[in-house]
C-alpha cells in the first residue's frame, strides 16, 4: 500500500505543485503564462511531443498501478525487479528528486518557464542550486523518474525513463542556444564554471 501512496503522491506533487501551483504563482506575479510552445516541426516539435507523451503516461501508469490486478499485467511488469528493497530505494530517490526539482524551480523565481519564447528575455539565475548544476530542475526530474521506475518496474515506466534522458538533453541544448543568444558572454562564462548536470 505504501508504494501505491508514493506513486500517487508523486503524480500529485509534480502536477499539483511543480506545474499547477508554480504556474499560478508565476502568472499572478508577472501575468506570464509559463507554458511556451517549442514548435510544431523539426526537432523542437518532435521533442515537445515526446515530453508531452511522457508527462501523460506517468499519471496513466500511476493509476493503473493503483488499480493493480490483471489490468497492471498489461504494462508488462518486470517481475525480477519487484523487490521490496528496490521499491524502498525508489521511494527515497523519488523524494530526493522531487525536493531538488521543486527547490530549484522556486529558486528560478520569475525566470522559470516550460519551453522557450524567443521574444522574452529572463534573468539568468546562477546562484543557490544553480551554482552546482546548470539544470537542477531536470536533474531532479530524472532522479525522480528513476525512483518511479523502481517502485513500478514495467515496460511502460521503463520506456518513459529511457526516453526522458535524450528528450531532456535535447531540451537543455535548445535552451542553451536561447540563453547564449540572450545573455551572450555571461552565459558562456557560466557554462565554463558549472557543469550541465552536476
Amino acid at each position: 500500500m505504501i508504494y501505491k501512496i508514493a506513486i500517487i503522491g508523486y503524480v500529485i506533487l509534480y502536477t499539483g505543485i511543480v506545474l499547477a501551483i508554480r504556474s499560478l504563482i508565476l502568472y499572478r506575479n508577472t501575468g506570464i503564462n509559463p507554458f511556451k510552445k517549442m514548435g510544431d516541426t523539426g526537432i523542437k516539435g518532435f521533442n515537445e511531443k515526446i515530453m508531452i507523451l511522457g508527462a501523460t503516461l506517468i499519471p496513466v501508469i500511476a493509476i493503473i498501478y493503483m488499480i493493480g490486478g490483471s489490468l497492471y499485467e498489461y504494462l508488462v511488469p518486470i517481475k525480477y525487479l519487484e523487490i521490496n528493497g528496490l521499491k524502498q530505494f525508489g521511494i527515497v530517490i523519488m523524494l530526493i528528486g522531487c525536493v531538488i526539482g521543486i527547490i530549484a524551480q522556486f529558486q528560478m523565481g520569475d525566470s522559470w518557464r516550460i519551453g522557450i519564447d524567443e521574444k522574452e528575455r529572463t534573468e539568468l539565475i546562477t546562484n543557490k542550486l544553480y551554482r552546482y548544476s546548470r539544470n537542477p530542475i531536470y536533474l531532479g526530474l530524472l532522479i525522480s523518474l528513476m525512483g518511479f521506475f523502481f517502485i513500478a518496474p514495467n515496460a511502460l515506466s521503463l520506456c518513459c525513463l529511457v526516453l526522458s534522458y535524450p528528450s531532456v538533453e535535447i531540451k537543455i541544448r535548445l535552451e542553451e542556444e536561447y540563453l547564449i543568444q540572450k545573455h551572450g558572454e555571461k552565459f558562456q562564462e557560466y557554462m565554463e564554471k558549472v557543469n550541465r548536470w552536476i
